[in-house]
């Protein structure tokens, strides 16, 4: 069990991270997370009852929330050509959030260095509960393999987008026995990103054979069918469709569905629905409101979409709608008439992405879960598989989709003679802003043309572009700048 002294602990680094002296827990919310939080506890301490690992649990289901709702979209989709932002010449503060899209970071951006920090707090949690699992009795031992598959999830999936963002990475399992050991090569060497797929395709395999079809009772908690569709995305990660396609086709049983009206997939009142494979957890009733759309109604709408919630900030207006989104949608079809709309404020014409906005409880607080996984998704990935290995037909899967949302769902004759770059396209208009795009661009080798595209376009656009701006289109993030210099990482090429 660690305990380390205060000297040792750094800050801003993998070491602060790896290294905890107390780890803190936050009350989730819904079923599982609806326990009182503990102050902190100290490992010694702390795994010692079955609820102090469910509490531990939820702190790791708590690190991913915040990930997912601070930095997770402006990697996944803000650096994609479906958003860009809204320039605001009035406050220049938030220049580093505008480099994200703009293609203009250096290693020293702190969203480079938050995102890797989080990561890494949730992978030490997790680390920590794996190593102290099997010391505690639970009342059900059968429940206590479930938790481990929970674990294993949530520890591959932060794995997973670290590995697809920075490339090479520490793999870390061990919570360690000693500074000397926290400090050595095993802890603070970049593993090849080959061998960190292997590693976390062996967990997530772990995590399925584990965990239940279903979570009847408590809701927001990992299931075989989220671990079966992260091990798909790993798989078409590594362009190995066969494999993809064959778990994608087990989800088939498992009791999803699509909702019939689009709009309903995200409703407030429609939480945890049949679409839903794995829902980012909030609760207006257990103080654990959502917030991101605030940010992303336009800055000088005031308190016209807030209302009383309003106004809105200086630094609203992010993940704009690009032109080129908006073009892609029938002006007929629901996940436009949802996903986008637009604020005239009698000078300009701005558009926001208000597919989130069901309404405010509080001052820019809403009771919206979000969406991490869902099972359009999942068609749309075995629609891609099929389209790759041709052990299937993509069409019925495409057309599925698309009818919900669309009067005419037929597809056109340039559409069927290139299903590849139509079942792209179908998987932009409904997955906008759930932060797919920037990862499905990467994984398909487009990254470089199409941003090279979208940045011409930008700059056509607008005139607050630099000329400097995506000109330097680099598919692996930096690794932050001080591990760098705090450990000596090798940095990845052209930062």
């Amino acid at each position: 069990m660690l305990h380390f002294k205060n000297t040792v602990m750094k800050n801003n680094t993998i070491l602060s991270i790896l290294v905890l002296t107390t780890i803190f827990l936050f009350v989730g919310c819904d079923d599982f997370l609806e326990q009182a939080p503990e102050t902190f506890q100290t490992p010694q301490n702390f795994f010692e009852t079955e609820d102090q690992i469910n509490e531990a649990i939820a702190g790791i289901y708590n690190t991913n929330r915040g990930l997912m709702n601070s930095e997770h979209w402006r990697f996944g989709e803000n650096r994609s050509d479906n958003s860009s932002f809204q320039f605001n010449p009035a406050d220049r503060g938030g220049i580093s959030n505008e480099e994200v899209d703009l293609f203009l970071m250096l290693s020293a951006n702190p969203n480079l260095g938050d995102y890797w920090n989080k990561s890494y707090s949730g992978i030490s949690r997790a680390n920590f509960a794996l190593e102290n699992i099997d010391g505690v009795t639970f009342i059900n031992e059968a429940i206590k393999e479930v938790r481990r598959g929970e674990i294993l999830f949530l520890r591959s999936w932060f794995y997973f987008n670290l590995a697809q963002l920075f490339g090479d990475v520490p793999f870390v399992t061990s919570a360690g026995d000693s500074p000397d050991e926290i400090l050595s090569d095993e802890f603070l060497e970049r593993v090849p990103v080959g061998q960190v797929y292997d590693n976390i395709l062996a967990d997530i395999q772990e995590a399925i054979d584990l965990l239940p079809n279903q979570n009847n009772t408590e809701s927001g908690r990992a299931t075989r069918g989220a671990a079966l569709m992260l091990k798909a995305k790993m798989h078409m990660a590594l362009q190995e469709f066969q494999a993809a396609e064959a778990l994608l086709e087990q989800m088939q049983s498992l009791g999803y569905s699509l909702q019939a009206d689009y709009a309903s997939i995200f409703a407030p009142d429609n939480k945890n629905n049949s679409e839903m494979v794995f829902e980012i957890q909030y609760s207006f009733a257990l103080g654990q409101a959502s917030n991101f759309v605030s940010r992303f109604v336009p800055f000088n709408s005031g308190s016209d979409i807030l209302g009383d919630s309003g106004p809105a900030g200086s630094r609203a207006g992010q993940n704009q709608p690009t032109q080129n989104l908006i073009d892609l949608y029938d002006t007929d079809d629901a996940r436009f008439l949802h996903n986008i709309s637009f604020y005239d404020d009698g000078t300009t014409v701005e558009p926001w992405m208000s597919k989130f906005n069901y309404g405010f409880e509080d001052q820019g607080l809403q009771d919206v879960n979000f969406p991490m996984f869902r099972y359009a998704d999942a068609m749309l990935m075995l629609a891609e598989c099929y389209e790759e290995t041709g052990g299937g037909d993509p069409v019925p899967l495409l057309l599925q989709v698309r009818a919900r949302s669309m009067p005419d769902s037929s597809l056109s004759t340039e559409e069927s003679s290139d299903l590849e770059q139509t079942i792209a396209d179908e998987r932009r208009r409904e997955l906008a802003f759930e932060n797919h795009r920037w990862f499905d661009l990467l994984r398909t080798g487009r990254a470089v043309e199409v941003m090279t595209a979208h940045g011409i376009e930008q700059k056509a656009e607008k005139a607050t572009v630099p000329m400097e701006a995506y000109t330097n289109i680099r598919t692996l993030l930096g690794i932050p700048l001080g591990q760098v210099e705090e450990f000596g990482f090798t940095q990845n090429e052209g930062w």
